[in-house]
């Protein structure tokens, strides 16, 4: 594994445009290097904010972007309409305008599974109801991973924000999911979820770790114990974000709030 990297900005604003930059300089390089990029993305208010910068920013016109594939670190299990939708944000905030555009092929776009329930199915579903769907929407998902990048698959890059508890994907402290160790599990369902909504999707530590690189984003001084308890040690369960590594490199993007405490 990598060590690990840390880089503080001074404002939240110069982050989100110094990770976006990252983001699309990296599928440039790689492109240049191979057929193809992948890459997995996360969800939240960070993550949107970057999201906008990538579209404004004219990097973005020099990447090649029907060789660019898009996957999900997580997702919330929820219909396809529903607003709460990390894939659904970033399709607002960013890629939906390249697709309109005819540069993003939807193909390349891997989003999770949706809840196909109806409202009134998911209210009336019993605990083990919501945990096959949860089984069964992974199972899909890790699936497609297995169809499209290999039998343990690999990401180029793999970017993450972090909540104010720890956790990143929708990987929760104590919550167990975190400790999955068994390289054959890349997806897991995750029911009960700490935060709303209850039910979720998440890759897996082992699939996250496969990854070439994994970035994780974080600002505001909410966020600067989460920061200094993830960055204190490794693979400590109470702070899933410190399971956090990629292959080659390991690097946390904070901003000076964010950065508090170390």
């Amino acid at each position: 594994m990598s060590q690990r990297q840390v880089i503080t900005y001074p404002s939240a604003d110069l982050l989100s445009q110094a990770t976006a930059a990252r983001i699309l300089l990296e599928l440039g390089d790689r492109l240049a290097q191979q057929p193809r990029v992948d890459i997995a993305l996360t969800g939240g208010r960070d993550a949107n904010d970057i999201y906008e910068c990538v579209k404004n920013s004219p990097l973005a016109q020099s990447v090649d972007w029907k060789r660019v594939h898009l996957w999900w670190s997580d997702e919330r299990f929820v219909s396809f309409e529903d607003s709460d939708r990390n894939a659904g944000q970033a399709r607002r905030a960013w890629f939906g305008g390249l697709i309109d555009q005819g540069l993003l092929p939807e193909s390349n776009v891997h989003e999770m599974p949706v809840d196909p329930r109806t409202p009134e199915q998911v209210a009336g579903a019993s605990d083990q109801d919501n945990e096959k769907a949860l089984t069964a929407a992974a199972q899909e998902y890790e699936h497609e991973l297995i169809h499209e990048l290999g039998e343990h698959p690999s990401f180029d890059a793999a970017v993450f924000g972090v909540g104010p508890d720890g956790h990143f994907a929708s990987l929760f402290p104590d919550h167990g999911e975190a400790e999955i160790d068994n390289p054959d599990i890349s997806v897991v369902g995750v029911n009960h979820s700490p935060k709303p909504p209850a039910m979720r999707l998440s890759l897996t530590v082992p699939c996250i770790r496969n990854a070439h690189k994994v970035w994780l984003f974080a600002s505001t001084p909410e966020k600067a114990n989460a920061v200094h308890r993830a960055l204190a040690g490794r693979n400590n369960p109470h702070v899933p974000s410190s399971f956090a590594e990629g292959r080659e490199e390991t690097l946390w993007l904070i901003d000076r709030d964010a950065a508090a405490l170390l």
